[in-house]
């Protein structure tokens, strides 16, 4: 097996606890309904839509103290064994859900999912950074968001059409998939070459770059061993005082409004409520069809962005994707507004399937993947690790509030109202990010710090 090749069976390997978060993700949209039912599968009967509210929005919160964790745990103890130790809340969160008998049990089941999203989001991208070759780093560090949208799909689809507790086996047989697969992955060599241990990191790096035998290489890996250091300059040089420098705190004031713009498009909040809101809407094809259908539409979107990001550049998808995304929502909030007018609609019953599944794409194809991209960029390099996770949190955080209040959004303002706030606000952000964010394609990180320091 050839370099390159080495390179994408570790990336998808790891990437298969982004499918096991993904499939956490799309888990609620119909299951939810199903545990609020009087034919809730649960011992305890069925939930309150409080308990059902938490339920779908502590995944969130679960993100967050994993992005903590695991940024901890790759840096202390290394890559592998961070990646790997997500098999244990994996492994947990679906025995939970299969063994699970109320709210409680459901509560930490979903925490523990979120957890190991924080691993995906935090260690995967560190893998991807260290092993992967120029020629192929675009299309493996890609890998990241299909996998997550794949996995979606798979969990509509299993929860809509298989038994309740047959989903968490399903799950938990993709948690010893992962495990085995990346066991026979090595540590990356950067890691092992800032630990000193100088000999491991030449031989891991002949395992993922043996494709590789220029003089570049050579010089490259001898200048590894020789300063790694230099490959980790961020570890070394942070100083929490370098926050409050002018670029940088315009950076993190356009970090964390792009990570807004990403709960704000609607997408991720949007994607645990799938089910009721055909239903709410009155779409002529089944819920748990049209949620498929739409989840499948976002894994093309995902695809499409790899495919556009260097041509368009960063600014434009993303302003274009975050007005379109307001327009989509804006147009099925009228939708149910005409509706809960007793207009009759019913000729129009494609409109919420066809307005979700334009939503989901735009919004994947800048809205909610490229501010990922611009917030990588826009940080100097001595602040970059700790600023990213800050901006990551920020989207934890307001995605668990929108999925925590947007049943009871819907409940007082109608499904119409909570359509429109979002409409409001994401075209409030993506206004903002029109006037402050310089466009980032084809610049160096050093030349991005440059122009934000003299804006």
């Amino acid at each position: 097996m050839g370099g390159i090749l080495k390179q994408y069976y570790a990336v998808i390997s790891a990437n298969i606890v982004t499918l096991i978060y993904g499939v956490a993700v799309g888990w609620p949209s119909a299951s939810l309904p199903l545990l609020q039912s009087a034919e809730s599968p649960l011992p305890g009967g069925p939930l309150t839509l409080l308990e059902c509210s938490w339920i779908g929005s502590v995944l969130c919160l679960g993100g967050a103290s994993g992005q903590i964790f695991f940024g901890w745990l790759a840096g202390k103890f290394g890559r592998k064994p961070a990646i790997l130790f997500s098999f244990i809340p994996g492994v947990a969160s679906w025995l939970l859900i299969a063994f699970g008998t109320g709210f409680y049990h459901l509560f930490i089941a979903r925490f523990l999912s979120g957890f190991i999203g924080g691993a995906a989001f935090q260690v995967v991208p560190l893998i991807v950074s260290e092993v992967s070759s120029v020629q192929v780093r675009g299309s493996l560090g890609s890998l990241l968001i299909l996998f997550h949208n794949g996995g979606i799909v798979v969990g509509y689809a299993l929860c809509s059409y298989t038994d309740y507790f047959f989903v968490p086996w399903c799950g938990i047989g993709l948690c010893v998939i992962f495990l085995v697969s990346y066991l026979f992955v090595p540590e990356t060599p950067a890691y092992l070459a800032l630990q000193g241990d100088h000999e491991a990191a030449k031989k891991s790096r002949n395992f993922f770059k043996s494709d590789e035998k220029s003089e570049d290489f050579e010089l490259e890996s001898k200048k590894m061993m020789e300063k790694p250091e230099i490959l980790y300059a961020e570890e070394e040089k942070f100083k929490f005082s370098d926050v409050f420098t002018p670029a940088t705190k315009k950076a993190l004031i356009i970090g964390v409004i792009l990570a807004n713009t990403v709960s704000f498009s609607g997408a991720f909040t949007l994607t645990n409520y799938y089910e009721t809101i055909f239903r709410e809407a009155g779409s002529s094809l089944s819920p748990a069809a049209s949620s498929i259908i739409v989840a499948s539409i976002q894994c093309a979107g995902s695809y499409s962005t790899t495919l556009t990001v260097e041509r368009v550049g960063r600014k434009f998808l993303i302003l274009a994707s975050a007005y379109g995304s307001a327009t989509c929502l804006a147009v099925m909030g009228l939708y149910s507004c005409l509706k809960d007018l007793n207009v009759d609609v019913s000729s129009y019953g494609w409109l919420p399937l066809l307005c979700l599944s334009l939503l989901v794409f735009i919004a994947a194809n800048g809205a909610s993947s490229v501010p990922y991209v611009v917030i990588g960029e826009i940080f100097a390099q001595n602040v970059r690790g700790f600023l990213v996770s800050v901006c990551n949190i920020a989207n934890w955080t307001t995605s668990f509030i929108l999925v925590l209040v947007f049943p009871y959004m819907i409940e007082y303002l109608k499904l119409y109202g909570a359509l429109w706030v979002f409409t409001v606000i994401g075209s409030i952000l993506a206004t903002i990010i029109a006037f402050i964010m310089p466009e980032t394609k084809g610049l160096s990180i050093e030349r991005i710090v440059e122009i934000l320091g003299s804006r």
